[in-house]
């Protein structure tokens, strides 16, 4: 080992010695790396962590975490590493919450895990305001550990909730989706019984179709496009070949404007 890195290691132990929070149990690393003026994950990979008077702290699998360290574990790793994470970012992780790095692995795994709904955030409301214990809630709503619940309910604010009761689209719309000539000509026959596209029961069609109204919607809309374009190519140029649309779509819009 060079001698610089001897000092380097020197001089993290000393000032993490310094600054370790005995309430939280493990050190302060943001003022470290300020006081020493070096980057954070620097000071950690030279932390000398088996000589150090800093012994990490033995948490079990049962062992429920404190919101302040599952709040700091979650933002380490999102600041430091937004790609996946190799064992060495996970050692130095360990040695940023005082924790070996499997009990690291194992809580973030059950957090990215764990999934927040509006029906178990309103349960979990209701058993708050009937006065039950974190425990209690868990047996009674989920699996989940009591400290993963309590951080997930405290971190999901009310906008949030609101987003999550938004119904979810039934389909995803994509100018992709199949339709079969003989799906584009039923789609025709039934638009030219509404005048001007207008008072269009798109739930009739939807369910004559078996296409979902949005898709049988988007489906007119290329259908009109295509139109359009057709009949611009054809000012310019009379020759089919040159059409860039398909068959398909030109037998359906031909329908449409008929």
């Amino acid at each position: 080992m060079h001698r610089s890195s001897i000092e380097m290691r020197n001089r993290v132990s000393y000032v993490a010695q310094r600054h370790y929070d005995v309430r939280r149990g493990r050190c302060d690393w943001e003022t470290v790396s300020h006081a020493l003026q070096e980057p954070l994950l620097a000071c950690l990979s030279s932390f000398d962590a088996i000589h150090s008077h800093i012994h990490p702290r033995r948490i079990s699998g049962d062992t429920e975490w404190s919101l302040d360290d599952i709040a700091a574990l979650k933002q380490f790793t999102e600041s430091h590493f937004r790609i996946q994470m190799t064992s060495d970012d996970w050692v130095l992780a360990g040695r940023y919450m005082n924790i070996t790095h499997s009990d690291c692995i194992a809580k973030m795994w059950t957090l990215n895990t764990f999934q927040m709904t509006p029906q178990l955030y309103s349960q979990i409301s209701e058993f708050r305001q009937a006065g039950l214990l974190w425990p209690t809630i868990c047996s009674k709503a989920t699996a989940c550990s009591p400290d993963i619940l309590r951080f997930a309910y405290s971190t999901t604010s009310k906008d949030k909730v609101q987003k999550l009761r938004r119904p979810k689209a039934q389909f995803r719309i994509s100018k992709h989706q199949h339709w079969t000539e003989d799906e584009d000509k039923h789609l025709t026959d039934l638009l030219s019984q509404f005048d001007n596209g207008r008072d269009i029961d798109w739930n009739y069609i939807s369910k004559t179709i078996g296409h979902s109204k949005n898709a049988c919607r988007y489906r007119r809309i290329l259908l009109m496009r295509s139109q359009k374009s057709r009949e611009v190519s054809q000012s310019s140029s009379p020759d089919m070949s040159s059409r860039s649309d398909s068959p398909l779509v030109y037998a359906a819009s031909k329908r449409l404007r008929a």
